[in-house]
Protein backbone atom coordinates (compact mmCIF):
# COMPACT_ATOMS: atom_id res chain seq x y z
CA UNK A 1 0.00 0.00 0.00
CA UNK A 2 1.60 3.47 -0.75
CA UNK A 3 2.65 5.56 2.19
CA UNK A 4 3.94 8.85 3.24
CA UNK A 5 7.29 8.46 1.13
CA UNK A 6 5.51 7.28 -1.86
CA UNK A 7 2.07 10.22 -1.62
CA UNK A 8 4.86 12.73 -0.98
CA UNK A 9 6.54 12.23 -3.58
CA UNK A 10 4.26 12.44 -6.08
CA UNK A 11 3.02 15.72 -4.41
CA UNK A 12 6.54 17.37 -4.69
CA UNK A 13 6.09 16.75 -8.51
CA UNK A 14 2.69 17.48 -8.44
CA UNK A 15 3.81 20.98 -6.66
CA UNK A 16 6.96 21.73 -8.97
CA UNK A 17 6.38 19.96 -12.01
CA UNK A 18 9.35 20.84 -14.03
CA UNK A 19 11.33 19.22 -11.12
CA UNK A 20 10.66 16.29 -13.07
CA UNK A 21 12.32 17.02 -16.16
CA UNK A 22 15.33 17.86 -13.88
CA UNK A 23 15.38 14.19 -12.43
CA UNK A 24 15.42 13.25 -16.10
CA UNK A 25 18.84 14.78 -16.97
CA UNK A 26 20.33 13.55 -14.02
CA UNK A 27 19.21 10.33 -15.22
CA UNK A 28 20.73 10.74 -18.38
CA UNK A 29 18.01 11.55 -20.54
CA UNK A 30 17.58 14.88 -21.93
CA UNK A 31 13.78 16.00 -22.91
CA UNK A 32 13.13 18.15 -25.54
CA UNK A 33 12.21 21.66 -24.60
CA UNK A 34 8.70 21.61 -25.32
CA UNK A 35 6.90 23.53 -23.28
CA UNK A 36 5.89 23.92 -19.53
CA UNK A 37 4.94 20.94 -17.85
CA UNK A 38 2.00 20.85 -16.15
CA UNK A 39 0.14 18.39 -13.86
CA UNK A 40 -2.65 16.21 -15.60
CA UNK A 41 -5.61 13.79 -14.13
CA UNK A 42 -3.90 10.46 -13.60
CA UNK A 43 -8.01 8.47 -14.68
CA UNK A 44 -9.27 9.27 -17.69
CA UNK A 45 -11.02 6.53 -18.52
CA UNK A 46 -14.63 6.81 -19.03
CA UNK A 47 -15.03 3.51 -16.91
CA UNK A 48 -12.96 1.88 -14.27
CA UNK A 49 -12.03 -0.68 -16.80
CA UNK A 50 -8.51 -1.72 -14.43
CA UNK A 51 -6.28 -0.13 -11.95
CA UNK A 52 -3.41 -0.72 -14.40
CA UNK A 53 -4.29 2.12 -16.48
CA UNK A 54 -4.00 4.85 -13.55
CA UNK A 55 -0.53 6.13 -12.80
CA UNK A 56 0.67 7.91 -9.59
CA UNK A 57 1.47 11.33 -11.19
CA UNK A 58 0.99 12.42 -15.23
CA UNK A 59 2.50 15.43 -16.07
CA UNK A 60 2.24 17.29 -19.73
CA UNK A 61 3.95 19.43 -22.12
CA UNK A 62 1.32 21.37 -23.91
CA UNK A 63 -2.07 21.89 -22.80
CA UNK A 64 -4.36 18.60 -20.72
CA UNK A 65 -6.57 17.92 -23.48
CA UNK A 66 -3.68 18.34 -26.56
CA UNK A 67 -0.45 17.31 -25.16
CA UNK A 68 3.08 17.42 -26.72
CA UNK A 69 4.43 15.13 -24.26
CA UNK A 70 3.06 12.92 -21.53
CA UNK A 71 5.21 12.04 -18.39
CA UNK A 72 4.69 9.77 -15.62
CA UNK A 73 5.94 9.61 -12.72
CA UNK A 74 6.35 6.23 -10.57
CA UNK A 75 8.01 6.06 -6.56
CA UNK A 76 8.88 2.65 -5.44
CA UNK A 77 10.74 1.40 -2.55
CA UNK A 78 10.59 -1.96 -3.38
CA UNK A 79 10.41 -5.03 -5.83
CA UNK A 80 6.26 -5.15 -7.13
CA UNK A 81 6.33 -7.35 -9.77
CA UNK A 82 3.32 -6.14 -10.83
CA UNK A 83 4.56 -2.91 -12.28
CA UNK A 84 6.35 -4.66 -14.86
CA UNK A 85 2.45 -5.49 -16.26
CA UNK A 86 1.32 -1.80 -14.65
CA UNK A 87 3.67 0.38 -16.63
CA UNK A 88 4.09 -0.74 -20.25
CA UNK A 89 0.12 -0.06 -20.13
CA UNK A 90 0.03 3.26 -18.22
CA UNK A 91 2.29 4.21 -21.39
CA UNK A 92 0.97 2.42 -24.06
CA UNK A 93 -3.00 3.70 -23.06
CA UNK A 94 -1.07 7.26 -23.04
CA UNK A 95 -0.15 7.07 -26.73
CA UNK A 96 -3.46 5.42 -27.68
CA UNK A 97 -5.52 8.57 -26.32
CA UNK A 98 -3.04 11.14 -27.23
CA UNK A 99 -0.28 9.59 -29.62
CA UNK A 100 2.10 11.66 -28.65
CA UNK A 101 5.44 10.21 -26.91
CA UNK A 102 5.23 8.65 -23.43
CA UNK A 103 8.28 8.36 -20.92
CA UNK A 104 7.84 6.93 -17.49
CA UNK A 105 10.68 8.26 -14.43
CA UNK A 106 11.15 6.14 -11.47
CA UNK A 107 12.42 7.20 -8.48
CA UNK A 108 14.13 4.25 -6.29
CA UNK A 109 15.82 5.00 -2.53
CA UNK A 110 18.13 2.42 -3.27
CA UNK A 111 20.18 0.62 -5.78
CA UNK A 112 18.78 -2.54 -4.99
CA UNK A 113 15.14 -1.66 -5.75
CA UNK A 114 16.38 0.20 -9.22
CA UNK A 115 18.10 -2.57 -9.89
CA UNK A 116 14.93 -5.01 -10.42
CA UNK A 117 13.49 -1.90 -12.32
CA UNK A 118 16.13 -1.10 -14.54
CA UNK A 119 16.42 -2.28 -18.32
CA UNK A 120 13.48 -3.41 -21.04
CA UNK A 121 9.97 -4.76 -20.25
CA UNK A 122 8.93 -7.29 -23.14
CA UNK A 123 4.84 -7.29 -23.28
CA UNK A 124 3.27 -9.99 -24.72
CA UNK A 125 2.30 -7.12 -27.95
CA UNK A 126 4.64 -8.32 -30.68
CA UNK A 127 6.89 -5.79 -31.14
CA UNK A 128 6.48 -3.47 -27.80
CA UNK A 129 8.85 -3.17 -25.06
CA UNK A 130 9.09 -0.71 -22.67
CA UNK A 131 11.73 1.20 -21.48
CA UNK A 132 11.50 3.21 -18.21
CA UNK A 133 14.00 5.53 -17.20
CA UNK A 134 15.34 4.75 -13.53
CA UNK A 135 16.72 7.38 -11.62
CA UNK A 136 19.67 6.29 -9.33
CA UNK A 137 20.76 7.52 -6.10
CA UNK A 138 24.35 8.29 -6.82
CA UNK A 139 22.46 10.76 -9.67
CA UNK A 140 21.19 12.47 -7.00
CA UNK A 141 23.79 15.59 -6.21
CA UNK A 142 24.50 16.10 -2.74
CA UNK A 143 24.11 19.51 -1.64
CA UNK A 144 26.35 20.51 1.43
CA UNK A 145 25.76 23.36 1.77
CA UNK A 146 22.31 25.78 3.00
CA UNK A 147 23.34 28.37 -0.01
CA UNK A 148 22.49 25.38 -2.72
CA UNK A 149 19.78 24.17 -0.47
CA UNK A 150 18.28 28.08 -0.97
CA UNK A 151 18.89 28.09 -4.48
CA UNK A 152 17.29 24.48 -5.13
CA UNK A 153 14.82 23.16 -2.56
CA UNK A 154 13.30 20.54 -4.42
CA UNK A 155 17.05 18.75 -4.91
CA UNK A 156 17.68 19.69 -1.18
CA UNK A 157 14.46 17.38 -0.57
CA UNK A 158 16.21 14.72 -2.44
CA UNK A 159 19.65 15.27 -0.79
CA UNK A 160 18.60 15.09 2.07
CA UNK A 161 15.81 11.86 1.43
CA UNK A 162 18.89 9.87 -0.74
CA UNK A 163 21.71 10.98 1.24
CA UNK A 164 20.84 12.06 4.76
CA UNK A 165 23.46 9.44 6.74
CA UNK A 166 26.14 12.01 6.18
CA UNK A 167 25.69 14.67 8.61
CA UNK A 168 26.93 17.41 6.58
CA UNK A 169 23.64 17.34 3.99
CA UNK A 170 21.12 16.87 6.93
CA UNK A 171 22.49 20.48 8.51
CA UNK A 172 22.42 21.53 5.28
CA UNK A 173 19.08 21.00 4.74
CA UNK A 174 17.95 22.42 8.23
CA UNK A 175 20.17 25.54 7.41
CA UNK A 176 18.86 25.62 3.91
CA UNK A 177 14.94 25.60 4.38
CA UNK A 178 15.24 27.87 7.52
CA UNK A 179 16.45 30.35 5.17
CA UNK A 180 13.23 30.25 3.01
CA UNK A 181 10.12 32.07 3.67
CA UNK A 182 7.74 30.49 6.30
CA UNK A 183 5.45 29.11 3.96
CA UNK A 184 8.65 27.56 1.29
CA UNK A 185 9.98 26.26 4.47
CA UNK A 186 7.26 24.44 6.08
CA UNK A 187 6.44 22.93 2.79
CA UNK A 188 9.89 21.97 1.89
CA UNK A 189 10.56 20.36 5.63
CA UNK A 190 7.74 18.31 5.33
CA UNK A 191 8.45 16.95 2.23
CA UNK A 192 11.71 16.10 3.37
CA UNK A 193 11.19 14.93 6.46
CA UNK A 194 8.25 12.39 5.21
CA UNK A 195 10.50 11.14 2.02
CA UNK A 196 13.54 10.65 4.37
CA UNK A 197 14.54 7.18 6.38
CA UNK A 198 13.49 7.00 10.04
CA UNK A 199 17.15 7.41 11.06
CA UNK A 200 17.45 10.87 8.74
CA UNK A 201 14.10 11.88 10.27
CA UNK A 202 15.60 11.21 14.19
CA UNK A 203 18.67 13.15 12.84
CA UNK A 204 16.54 16.24 11.04
CA UNK A 205 14.44 16.36 14.28
CA UNK A 206 17.20 16.58 16.68
CA UNK A 207 19.16 18.97 14.97
CA UNK A 208 15.92 20.87 15.25
CA UNK A 209 15.57 20.55 18.86
CA UNK A 210 19.35 21.14 19.86
CA UNK A 211 20.78 23.44 17.54
CA UNK A 212 18.02 25.67 16.67
CA UNK A 213 16.18 25.28 20.46
CA UNK A 214 12.69 24.50 19.22
CA UNK A 215 10.58 20.83 20.14
CA UNK A 216 10.06 20.61 16.01
CA UNK A 217 11.49 23.71 14.38
CA UNK A 218 9.96 27.06 13.38
CA UNK A 219 7.73 25.14 10.90
CA UNK A 220 6.02 23.75 13.91
CA UNK A 221 6.03 25.69 16.58
CA UNK A 222 3.13 27.29 15.93
CA UNK A 223 0.82 23.96 15.82
CA UNK A 224 2.50 23.70 19.24
CA UNK A 225 1.20 26.99 20.30
CA UNK A 226 -1.76 27.08 18.63
CA UNK A 227 -2.70 23.22 20.16
CA UNK A 228 -1.83 24.21 23.30
CA UNK A 229 -4.17 27.16 23.68
CA UNK A 230 -7.37 25.37 21.79
CA UNK A 231 -6.80 22.82 24.78
CA UNK A 232 -6.38 25.67 27.63
CA UNK A 233 -9.45 27.15 25.92
CA UNK A 234 -11.44 24.14 26.38
CA UNK A 235 -10.26 22.94 29.84
CA UNK A 236 -9.96 26.50 31.53
CA UNK A 237 -13.09 26.33 33.09
CA UNK A 238 -12.46 22.73 34.45
CA UNK A 239 -9.30 23.64 36.27
CA UNK A 240 -5.39 23.83 35.42
CA UNK A 241 -5.33 20.18 35.29
CA UNK A 242 -7.91 19.49 33.13
CA UNK A 243 -6.28 22.57 30.66
CA UNK A 244 -2.77 21.05 30.50
CA UNK A 245 -4.31 17.75 29.34
CA UNK A 246 -6.85 19.33 26.97
CA UNK A 247 -3.60 21.20 25.58
CA UNK A 248 -1.26 18.31 25.54
CA UNK A 249 -4.43 16.65 23.37
CA UNK A 250 -4.87 19.76 21.09
CA UNK A 251 -0.64 19.31 20.63
CA UNK A 252 -0.80 16.04 19.48
CA UNK A 253 -3.36 16.42 16.84
CA UNK A 254 -2.26 20.04 15.45
CA UNK A 255 1.49 17.57 15.08
CA UNK A 256 0.12 15.00 13.05
CA UNK A 257 -1.90 17.36 10.94
CA UNK A 258 1.17 19.68 10.37
CA UNK A 259 3.05 16.43 8.97
CA UNK A 260 0.25 15.78 7.19
CA UNK A 261 -0.69 11.81 8.39
CA UNK A 262 -4.22 10.53 8.81
CA UNK A 263 -5.87 10.31 11.98
CA UNK A 264 -9.03 7.96 11.76
CA UNK A 265 -11.65 8.12 14.06
CA UNK A 266 -10.62 5.30 16.08
CA UNK A 267 -7.40 7.13 17.15
CA UNK A 268 -8.65 10.19 17.60
CA UNK A 269 -11.07 8.99 20.08
CA UNK A 270 -8.37 7.56 21.98
CA UNK A 271 -6.35 10.92 21.90
CA UNK A 272 -9.45 12.40 23.62
CA UNK A 273 -10.32 9.42 25.75
CA UNK A 274 -6.78 10.19 27.39
CA UNK A 275 -6.41 11.79 30.56
CA UNK A 276 -3.10 11.18 31.78
CA UNK A 277 -0.33 14.02 31.10
CA UNK A 278 2.69 12.16 30.78
CA UNK A 279 1.15 9.95 28.28
CA UNK A 280 0.02 12.68 25.90
CA UNK A 281 3.67 14.25 26.40
CA UNK A 282 4.99 11.20 25.11
CA UNK A 283 2.58 11.10 22.60
CA UNK A 284 3.14 14.44 21.41
CA UNK A 285 7.05 14.06 20.93
CA UNK A 286 6.32 11.01 19.33
CA UNK A 287 4.31 12.46 16.70
CA UNK A 288 7.13 14.67 15.71
CA UNK A 289 8.78 11.82 13.50
CA UNK A 290 6.00 8.97 13.60
CA UNK A 291 5.82 7.80 10.32
CA UNK A 292 2.17 7.06 10.62
CA UNK A 293 -0.45 7.96 13.31
CA UNK A 294 -0.70 4.94 14.67
CA UNK A 295 2.64 4.81 15.61
CA UNK A 296 1.87 6.88 18.40
CA UNK A 297 0.44 3.84 20.18
CA UNK A 298 3.17 1.37 19.61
Amino acid sequence: MPGVWHDSGNELFRDDPEFARRLFRLAGVDLPPDVQLIPAPTNETDRMLSSDLDPDTVLVAGSVRRPKRIIIVELQQAWDPGKLRQWPRYAASKWLRYECPVQLLVICPDDGTADWYAGPIPTSLDGYTHWPTVLRPARVPILASAAQTVADPAMGVMSVAYHGADETVVSAFAAGILSLSPGEAKKYYEYGLRMSPEIVRNALEQLMATKYNEPFSKLGLSYYGQGREEGREEGREEGREEGLVAGERGTVLMVLKARGLQVSDSQRSRIDACDDLATLREWAEAALTAATADDLFK
